[in-house]
């Protein structure tokens, strides 16, 4: 072997090192990312009202966001508050947004129907709580569904900017991890509540509650 030779292996041990770190890093961003869709897909089933206003606007966000890191390249605050700095790339991201809610829409009403459909098999659901879950789906369908992959995108690239090291990626995991736990505990143990829609609570909760009967009446 030359000494060209040998100084390119050498050179190449780093490059091959940078990358399984690089690699290792956009590994832990794309977990933390989906658990940040956990959070949200949690929070809309406690506040189906809220937590759906919530994910919608964190939709628009990541995509404005998105859109915005295209065309000016920076590290973690460009990625984070860059669309601010360009109220055209907010329209943007909020049409795009929109456009995935006859998608997400889809799943509010067929999650719900679906969970009341195991009255079939004597499983007995409070129709709020079919209808809370089925506001879950749709916040999970406009962050992160099939399909959908701008906002996640996005929110990768934040993650990867934010816990480029062991340190970070420890703090970041322990904290995302705990809201996570917390977010999802309280969606299966509390009562789900659609204020301040209270007529529209009672109106999924009577639609919901005919389905079921009438699921039950055909099953008996």
């Amino acid at each position: 072997m030359t000494w060209d030779d040998t100084s390119g292996a050498v050179s190449e041990r780093p490059l091959a090192g940078d990358e399984t770190v690089d690699a290792v890093v956009e590994g832990w961003s794309r977990l933390f990312a989906y658990l940040v869709v956990a959070i949200v897909f949690g929070l809309s089933v406690i506040m189906p009202f809220f937590g759906l206003l919530l994910a919608l606007a964190c939709a628009s966000y990541l995509r404005a966001g998105q859109v915005h890191a295209r065309r000016h390249h920076g590290g973690l605050l460009r990625l984070v508050v860059g669309p601010l700095t360009a109220p055209l790339d907010l329209v943007r991201g909020f049409a795009g947004t929109l456009l995935t809610v006859p998608y997400a829409t889809v799943f509010a009403v067929v999650v719900p129907m679906a969970i009341m459909a195991t009255s079939a098999i004597d499983v007995q659901v409070a129709p709020l709580v079919g209808a809370a879950w089925g506001a879950g789906a749709a916040a999970y369908v406009l962050l992160a569904a099939p399909g959908v992959r701008v906002p996640r995108r996005h929110l990768v690239q934040v993650f990867v900017a934010l816990a480029n090291g062991p340190r970070r990626i420890a703090v970041v995991g322990a904290v995302l991890c705990v809201l996570t736990l917390a977010v999802l505990a309280a969606a299966i143990v509390l009562k789900p509540t659609f204020a301040p829609m209270y007529e529209l609570e009672n109106s999924i909760a009577q639609e919901l509650s005919r389905f079921q009967d009438s699921i039950q009446q055909r099953v008996s």
